[in-house]
């Protein structure tokens, strides 16, 4: 089982950001920044140092034509002797910010979103989805956006009609239907992703204290502990109520937390239970569905935690990893919400958000 990066590839970051298919001089880039999470678009941050040409009298980046809001940026990150895991993000940019001083040399910045920021501004095609599924309506959302379903989990029912708001944009549409089946959404380079959460399996990659980890800051709350979730829902066909119901041992997993029983019995969530209503539903199964989505939305905030490391770039959201020899409370398998990976001249760090897996 991988233990993440260590011994000399620390020493080897490598990185390259293209535009339009061009690379800039490595020397040119003085850091970059790259955010992924799971609830919101990728974000890459890329700060250049500038020069001014007295010949011309223009900066060499700032008046360079090709660099302007919308412009394709490509990034890839790693290490030299690991080629095989380099990650590659792409987007557009979406602001330039230029800092001039007389004391030293000035620098442009060129933040920008990965493919997901465009379907924020894009409006809806059409209102009504009839005789489909969920899936093959985020599919069709995301070719409509020039990307690839690498990875649409088979939702299998049928809606008779599923409805979308008025000026509801593609990106908050697909997020809904994604939070309703307990689903996430994700675009990876031109990848589009709406599946079931990956988290009920060790990771690949194990940290342990006084060894790979630079620090982790975990933090357990039993606020949101709920014992069961009641759906209150109707059937318009059959024009009757449907109820479904989850239960918290449904959602434990063989990687999750050994003890909940005892935890919530200790914080009196075992006897907390939410009814939902209003919902129109087809059948029982979508009933249990929903309730069963609701139900771990509302516990996966038990125990999270902020993991501080050397930076490697097979660590993104939505896999999972081990933490080991944090005390027993806190050791265990994580879900990784959001990466943050972070190069510059005093090399390259990335930093986790993650939960404890039920």
């Amino acid at each position: 089982m991988a233990d993440g990066i260590s011994g000399f590839d620390i020493y080897a970051p490598v990185f390259t950001v293209s535009l339009k298919g061009k690379d800039f001089p490595r020397e040119s880039i003085s850091s970059i920044e790259i955010d992924e999470n799971l609830d919101s678009p990728a974000k890459f941050t890329v700060s250049l140092n500038e020069i001014f040409d007295i010949n011309t009298q223009k900066f060499r980046w700032l008046d360079d034509p090709s660099i302007s809001p919308g412009t394709e940026v490509g990034i890839i990150f790693g290490y030299a002797s690991k080629p095989g895991k380099q990650s590659l993000i792409k987007g557009r940019i979406k602001g330039i910010n230029s800092g001039f001083v007389t004391t030293g040399p000035s620098t442009l910045t060129l933040e920008g979103y990965d493919y997901s920021h465009d379907m924020q501004k894009k409006n809806e095609q059409k209102l009504s989805y009839k005789k489909m599924t969920y899936s093959e309506v985020v599919k069709e959302i995301a070719t409509d956006n020039n990307l690839i379903p690498t990875k649409i989990d088979d939702t299998k029912i049928k809606q008779d009609d599923i409805q979308r708001k008025h000026n509801e944009k593609d990106y908050d549409f697909v997020k809904r239907l994604a939070n309703q089946l307990g689903f996430e959404f994700f675009v990876r380079g031109d990848g589009f992703y709406f599946r079931e959460p990956k988290d009920k399996d060790k990771g690949n990659v194990t940290f342990k204290l006084h060894n790979n980890l630079l620090s982790f800051s975990p933090r357990m709350s039993t606020a949101n502990l709920t014992n069961e979730v009641q759906l209150h829902a109707y059937n318009k066909e059959k024009k009757e109520p449907i109820t479904g119901t989850a239960n918290i041992n449904e959602i434990k997993s063989s990687v999750g937390i050994r003890d909940l029983d005892q935890i919530m019995a200790k914080s009196n969530s075992n006897n907390v239970q939410i009814r939902l209503e209003g919902k129109v539903v087809k059948d029982e199964k979508e009933a249990k569905a929903i309730a069963m989505a609701e139900l771990k939305k509302r516990n996966q905030t038990l125990i999270e935690g902020t993991l501080e490391c050397i930076g490697d770039p097979q660590l993104r959201p939505g896999m999972t990893v081990n933490i080991e020899k944090v005390g027993e409370r806190f050791s265990g398998v994580y879900y990784v919400k959001s990466a943050k990976h972070s190069i510059n001249e005093s090399g390259y760090k990335t930093t986790l958000e993650v939960r404890r897996c039920l």
